[in-house]
């Protein structure tokens, strides 16, 4: 028989029934449709629990009558011995109720002290069976659990779609903004808030609507919701078609999640979290079974911990990847080691979408894109690999004359921008392999090195700066600006003092080598 039909014969919601299934006292069995099929000694076992459920015996006792390990008869003797102990509960709080309704006492003129020592004198013992014993899966699972385990499969969900967005469409300023600053200015862009996050937002609903109910249909639930004791079936107690889940997911979708818009998604989950909280059922789950399992929190959350560290993982391996260059186990010719530049030129650099480092006229030159923010220009670029190591040499050349038709004459310029940072890691590869799992973090540290190299406090005629950089890439560069008076010492920064009348342009010669 079905579970509605079970749930008639007996007399006991569909909720207790699933209860005492899950609790071992029943073991239906499984339809080729995955469905229910309860017999007539189930429902003979619910009577005999319902019965003694009402005669208020413990769960662990029915239990032992059900293994053959206690007798009926024990188990009634004990079970009026703490029925006597509940009634002597009960007489004693009803004498002292009685005494105090007697001494026609209001509540603000209640003095507790006579009342506490009367029931000092003669205690009324607690009693065990008082409360009507409620048996039933919790159809309103806690909204906590269910806020969880749906940030655990948003997360899980969102994994697809960041490797399309890292390795087929190379959006990396969307997927892992190397400007974080330039990412949050787009929420108060409306057009660039609709490029960016429409598409994401559409994306990940699609993913979602497949390996959602995907996960219902086998599963019974989704990753999340198995580790926080959730499940979700229909009305007969069975898994979901995927009709059903679809649809469910869908609601779950727009009305859940905001279709997973920034700050409306949290707003849309509130109002979610805010309902079952109150006990209301969710648009997307009537006519449905949502029960969760009252046990096991205390594992629980320690799972949830690993699942989303895991997903975590998952999310770091993919973005340190993307930083991996075309030639990550070492440079042969001068070809591999621009094919590396223009790759890590494309990854790290916000906006870059072409190649800017190629050989025209057979000489190897950097021709920056016209909305490249660098003021500096590469010339006389050399590659020379040989037996006695690897170099790269170039100049970079700041035009004051031109600076000066733009109205910017003797700003300070970041050194930083004439030492090619794209160049340092291209070169590195040479050095030692690529790193896959700390990419994203030889990056950063590069960063950082380059930034205390050229903050180093110089001044004419010292003007040379040498390092040996973590990646194996020797850093040497010479500064020559007429009027040049030093370094700030703090932001990397060129400062002079009265430049020459006419103007003369600022280079700097540098070379990278590994030896």
């Amino acid at each position: 028989m079905t579970i509605k039909e079970l749930e008639q014969l007996v007399g006991l919601p569909r909720a207790s029934i699933r209860f005492y299934e899950q609790e071992g006292f029943l073991s239906p069995q499984r339809l080729k449709n995955n469905y229910r099929d309860y017999s007539l000694s189930d429902a003979h076992t619910l009577k005999r629990i319902k019965l003694l459920r009402q005669l208020h015996l413990d769960l662990e006792s029915i239990r032992r009558l059900e293994a053959g390990e206690l007798t009926l008869t024990q188990a009634l003797e004990d079970q009026l011995t703490a029925l006597d102990f509940d009634r002597g509960a009960l007489d004693r709080a009803g004498e002292v109720c009685q005494s105090l309704l007697d001494s026609g006492t209001e509540y603000r003129a209640l003095d507790p002290e006579p009342w506490l020592e009367e029931l000092a004198r003669r205690p009324a013992p607690s009693g065990p069976h008082l409360e009507r014993p409620r048996d039933s899966l919790d159809n309103t699972p806690s909204p906590w659990r269910r806020f969880f385990a749906r940030q655990l499969d948003n997360a899980l969900y969102a994994l697809p779609w960041l490797a399309i967005q890292l390795y087929i469409l190379r959006d990396y300023q969307t997927a892992d903004p190397v400007s974080p600053m330039l990412f949050y200015v787009y929420f108060f862009i409306p057009l660039i808030f609709a490029r960016f996050f429409i598409p994401n937002s559409v994306a990940r609903a699609l993913i979602a609507s497949i390996l959602e109910p995907a996960f219902l249909c086998t599963l019974g639930a989704t990753p999340g919701k198995l580790i926080m004791g959730l499940e979700v079936r229909n009305a007969d107690g069975g898994r979901l078609t995927w009709a059903q889940a679809r649809n469910r997911t869908m609601w779950v979708i727009f009305r859940g999640e905001g279709f997973y818009l920034p700050v409306y998604s949290l707003w849309r989950n509130y109002r979610s979290w805010r309902a079952c909280r109150d006990g209301q059922i969710l648009p997307w789950d009537e006519e449905l079974s949502y029960t969760a399992r009252p046990r096991g929190l205390v594992w629980r959350l320690p799972l949830l911990a690993a699942g989303m560290a895991l997903v975590l993982l998952g999310q770091n391996v993919l973005t340190n990847a993307s930083y991996r260059p075309p030639h990550p186990d070492g440079i042969s010719s001068p070809a591999q080691l621009v094919e590396n530049y223009n790759a890590f030129h494309i990854r790290c650099t916000p906006g870059a979408s072409e190649d800017i480092l190629f050989d025209r006229d057979g000489q190897w030159v950097i021709e920056l894109p016209w909305n490249e923010t660098s003021t500096w220009t590469m010339d006389t670029i050399e590659f020379s690999p040989d037996s006695g190591g690897t170099r790269f040499s170039y100049t970079a050349l700041l035009d004051p004359a031109a600076l000066e038709e733009e109205g910017r004459n003797h700003a300070p310029y970041h050194l930083t921008s004439a030492i090619d940072e794209d160049l340092v890691l291209a070169l590195s590869c040479a050095a030692r392999p690529w790193p896959t799992l700390s990419s994203k973090k030889e990056v950063e540290r590069l960063e950082q090195e380059l930034e205390e190299l050229c903050a180093a406090p110089l001044t004419p005629p010292t003007t040379r700066l040498d390092r040996m950089l973590s990646c194996g890439v020797r850093v040497q560069a010479e500064v020559e600006a007429p009027g040049y008076v030093g370094m700030d010492g703090t932001a990397a920064q060129l400062i002079w003092g009265d430049q020459p009348t006419p103007a003369q342009p600022i280079a700097v010669s540098v070379t990278m080598s590994l030896v």
